[in-house]
């Protein structure tokens, strides 16, 4: 024993004598996650460098070089090699072992501190925008529970989650060129989105599952790029690599440059170009490198690298709706790769429908596609439209018309057109709501399914305003038929009078007969008004119109003043005030639902009252997820109208996809039965549910029968935004 106690002594003694095994830093500090240069070098007695294989063994952090962790790197005398720290502060001990090809061991540790990063610098926010996607995106705001759909124009920032579902991928553009295309079935959030005054980033992208592929510049020195997906988080500083996590198994693919993998925040190993990382987790905290080691597949990438596919639009045959489907693409030779970017096709999804109609008390089967374009101040919507009156009957092509074509050519229809030039605006398209004046007489009137051209101008002072009910039905030959009876028209003076608005409006109903009105009465078909308003704020006026209502026969009009407030406030469009009626006036008479009660021959005329004074009051509103209206008016002994109307979108959640609620209510005598609905009762309720979201939907509808006392249900298939 004492014999082996002299050997081991001398051994150590000749290992000082003959041999300097020498391990410097520059400092024995370095940043979480940053890399420190580790001199080494072996030495004879007489100064000569010696071939060693080396070794070394880490409680924190990894190399540069992932090779001397475990089977050990040769080194010809002296090297270099990087150490990579943690992302974590603590004390990382090093040990390094140097063997010689006689079997002589040195060993040397190193202790190095990892101090906290400073992000103090990153104080601006980061804006990434959306390059281009496909099929379902949903996007959740920072401190929001409700997910939104996706948008071209969809400005991305800190604390923000995007979510795609099946068939569906979103690219995401970072403001150094740096891209992210993030794939199907994924969730992730926005953790860090920060850049300096002096133009670094910082982008932390954090998977909670599926997979995102990265092409990331060359950044300025400072700057971070790292994306994590469960314990493990790839730091980059340019290259093209994918992160993905399925069933708790990270996979890290990187196909140009070199990526940081770091594990548990605790070890490093690099990835390097054409390599591919998988990583089996497991439950505890990772201590020893060595287990990660143990679960770690690190392997040739065999794959080539991804291109981003051509979007192309869905095929529709008429006159039965298929969903959208993409056809396999051929791989190509040269692989386009997002970080040199050429222009891509916007994932876009037309409006479809297939829903009924009524026009001239007709009832039509309509099938339609119909998207839209805008090039600067111009907007375009070119339609594919067909039509039946039956199920399975004969297919016409284009607007349902009393000369039904079948020349194909005609199934080409021309939905809207817009031309806006600020001062002057001309619109061809689904009819929007009008009020006239201070909305007194005419207030959100509107027609479904009908089409209008629609002019305002502003020319000084002046202002005009004019409503032409026509459509365009055909292409060949070139037809336009009369979609409404209703002409409207306002010609304004604008501070014309102490800063006060000056003018006058008309709406004329061409066809509206007595059998439209309740006991064959005749028919209001003129409304006439002036008006004066003074501006209290934008687009909120305190004013007084003075209306006039005509009988179809000019054998009676009535008359009808009304002071009080109108315009916006906020989210709310209001008017509130009192009125005096002479001679039967009707306020509010042409409303959103004039055109209902006319098909059902429920319309109201000139009443037989001399003088009437009231009130009314109300507003609209219109958000994102929620818009509405509600009104009441009545005298003051107690005769009231209530309106009301309210569309709630609940948008996807997950894998939800959302839920469509519109309702509709109107009672010319409210509560008269002790029943929120009677007899006089025009309501409807309508729930779908988005196939593609507002494009495609389907639901229930269920509509107030007024003299069975009942709701009637039906089923609707086609676009919530026909409504």
């Amino acid at each position: 024993m004492r014999k082996l106690t002299v050997v081991v002594f001398m051994l150590l003694i000749s290992m000082l004598v003959f041999a300097d095994f020498d391990v410097k830093v520059d400092s024995d500090s370095v940043v979480m996650g940053g890399k420190l240069p580790v001199k080494i070098s072996l030495t004879d007695d007489s100064g000569k460098l010696l071939t060693f294989m080396l070794k070394a063994k880490v409680t924190l952090g990894g190399f540069e070089k992932p090779d001397v962790l475990t089977k050990g790197i040769k080194v010809e005398g002296k090297t270099e090699i990087n150490f990579l720290a943690p992302k974590k502060t603590g004390e990382a001990k090093i040990t390094f072992t140097a063997e010689t090809a006689d079997k002589k061991v040195f060993t040397k540790e190193l202790v190095l501190r990892i101090t906290e990063k400073d992000e103090s610098e990153f104080e601006d926010k980061l804006k990434a925008t959306i390059d281009s996607f496909k099929g379902s995106v949903a996007y959740k705001k920072e401190g929001k529970q409700v997910w939104e759909s996706i948008k071209a124009n969809t400005i991305l920032q800190e604390g923000d989650e995007i979510l795609t579902l099946e068939k569906a991928y979103v690219i995401v553009k970072f403001p150094d060129g740096s891209m992210t295309k993030i794939t199907e079935n994924t969730q992730v959030l926005f953790e860090k989105l920060r850049q300096s005054k002096d133009g670094r980033i910082l982008v932390s992208i954090v998977i909670k599952k599926g997979g995102t592929y990265n092409v990331v510049q060359k950044m300025v020195a400072g700057s971070s790029f790292e994306v994590r997906a469960g314990s493990v988080t790839a730091g980059v500083r340019g290259t093209k690599f994918e992160l993905s996590s399925t069933d708790d198994k990270p996979v890290l693919k990187v196909w140009e440059g070199q990526v940081l993998a770091f594990f548990d925040d605790n070890f490093v190993v690099p990835v390097f170009e054409g390599q591919k990382l998988a990583f089996e987790l497991f439950k505890g905290t990772l201590e020893d490198i060595n287990q990660l080691f143990e679960g770690m597949q690190l392997e040739p990438l065999l794959e080539n690298l991804p291109s981003l596919e051509d979007i192309e639009m869905p095929e529709i045959e008429m006159p039965e709706i298929k969903m959208p489907t993409e056809e396999p693409k051929k791989e190509e030779s040269v692989a386009r790769t997002i970080s040199e970017p050429t222009p891509q096709t916007k994932a876009y999804i037309p409006p479809l429908g297939v829903e009924t109609a009524v026009k001239d008390n007709q009832k039509y089967i309509v099938y339609t596609i119909s998207p839209e374009f805008t090039i600067g101040p111009v907007t375009l919507g070119i339609g594919l439209t067909a039509y039946a009156t039956e199920v399975g009957g004969t297919l016409y092509y284009g607007l349902p018309t009393t000369e039904p074509s079948t020349n194909i050519i005609n199934m080409i229809t021309i939905n809207s057109v817009a031309l806006n030039l600020g001062n002057f605006y001309f619109r061809y398209g689904n009819m929007p709501q009008m009020s006239l004046a201070m909305g007194f007489s005419v207030r959100d009137y509107y027609k479904p399914y009908a089409k209008s051209f629609d002019f305002k101008a502003v020319l000084g002072s002046f202002g005009l305003m004019l409503h032409l009910p026509y459509e365009l039905t055909k292409l060949w030959p070139f037809e336009f038929v009369q979609s409404d009876s209703v002409f409207a028209g306002e010609f304004e003076l604008k501070s014309i009078i102490a800063g006060m608005d000056l003018g006058v409006s008309a709406l004329y109903d061409t066809d509206v007969k007595k059998e439209n009105v309740l006991n064959d009465e005749t028919p209001i078909n003129l409304s006439a008004s002036i008006y004066l308003r003074y501006p209290i704020m934008s687009g909120f006026y305190l004013g007084v119109e003075v209306g006039t209502q005509f009988l179809q026969d000019y054998s009676k009009f009535g008359l009808g003043v009304f002071g009080g407030l109108s315009g916006r406030l906020a989210i709310f469009d209001v008017i509130a005030g009192a009125y005096g009626t002479w001679s039967g006036f009707k306020p509010f008479h042409f409303n959103r639902v004039y055109t209902t009660q006319k098909l059902l021959n429920k319309l109201s005329t000139l009443g037989n009252e001399t003088v009437t004074f009231g009130f009314l009051a109300g507003f609209n509103f219109d958000t994102q997820y929620a818009m509405g209206r509600f009104y009441i008016l009545g005298d003051f002994s107690g005769d009231m109208d209530a309106l009301g109307e309210l569309r709630i979108t609940i948008p996807q959640i997950g894998a939800v996809a959302g839920l469509f609620i519109y309702g509709y209510f109107f009672d010319s005598t409210p509560f008269a039965e002790g029943q929120f609905t009677d007899s006089d009762t025009v309501a409807l309720l309508r729930i779908t549910y988005p196939i593609m979201e507002k494009n495609l939907v389907a639901g229930m509808v269920y509509t107030w029968d007024g003299a069975t006392k009942s709701w009637i249900q039906s089923v609707y298939i086609g676009s919530e935004m026909s409504w």
